[in-house]
């Protein structure tokens, strides 16, 4: 079976912020995976993502979550 994935939240540079982000979604009980990519001009670019069927309640966890940083 397969899942289709959704963006929730993208980081440009240090994967710090996205780190934290999926582990504290991930202590949430939401399934998350980060994809990092190169750019063209030699950045990074970390996303966030969460099976459809999640994206609701893991965008309003990761809201808590940046409200409280």
């Amino acid at each position: 079976m397969w899942i289709k994935w959704v963006t929730i939240h993208e980081s440009y540079g240090l994967p710090r912020v996205a780190q934290e982000c999926r582990q504290y979604l991930e202590l949430q009980g939401i399934q998350v995976r980060l994809v990092g990519m190169r750019t063209r001009r030699k950045g990074h670019v970390y996303k966030l993502q969460v099976p459809v069927e999640q994206e609701e309640q893991a965008r309003e966890r990761l809201h808590t979550f940046k409200s409280m940083l």
